[in-house]
C-alpha cells in the first residue's frame, strides 16, 4: 500500500481543522492567495479572495450549522478531489448533498477550489435558500 500523497494528507487536515474551528491550524493550511469558487445564490456563494476572507467566510458557516464529512480524497501532483457530503442541521433542516472539490495546492496550501454540489436545490437549502 502506498503513502497517501501530501496534498492529500493537507486536504484531510484543513478538513478536520474547520471541523475543530481550529482557526490557527487553518492559517497555516491557506494560502494568502487563495481563491474559492462557491457554486449558487446564497450570500455564501462566489468567489472568496484572500485568506482572510476565507477564514472569515468559514468562520461564518457555523451559524448556518454547516458540517462535512469526507467519502474519500485523491490526489496527484496537480490535483487535489475530495469527495465529501455536505449539509446543514439546524432548527426546522436537516439537509446533505454530496460534494465533489477540486484543488490545486501550492506547497501543501490550498490555493484553489472548485465546489461541485450534486443536488443544486438541496445546495441551496444548506445555505439557507429555501
Amino acid at each position: 500500500m502506498q503513502p497517501e500523497h501530501a496534498d492529500a494528507v493537507a486536504y484531510r487536515r484543513t478538513a478536520d481543522a474547520f471541523r475543530a474551528r481550529d482557526f490557527a491550524a487553518l492559517e497555516g493550511l491557506i494560502a494568502d492567495d487563495v481563491v474559492w469558487h462557491v457554486p449558487g445564490r446564497h450570500r455564501w456563494a462566489g468567489d472568496i479572495r484572500g485568506r482572510g476572507a476565507l477564514l472569515a467566510w468559514l468562520a461564518s458557516l457555523h451559524e448556518i450549522g454547516f458540517w462535512l464529512r469526507e467519502h474519500d480524497v485523491l490526489a496527484s501532483d496537480q490535483h487535489v478531489c475530495a469527495l465529501s457530503v455536505m449539509g446543514a442541521r439546524r432548527p426546522g433542516i436537516e439537509v446533505e448533498t454530496r460534494v465533489v472539490s477540486i484543488f490545486h495546492f501550492r506547497d501543501g496550501r490550498q490555493i484553489e477550489r472548485w465546489i461541485l454540489p450534486e443536488d443544486a436545490d438541496a445546495w441551496e437549502r444548506i445555505f439557507g435558500v429555501e
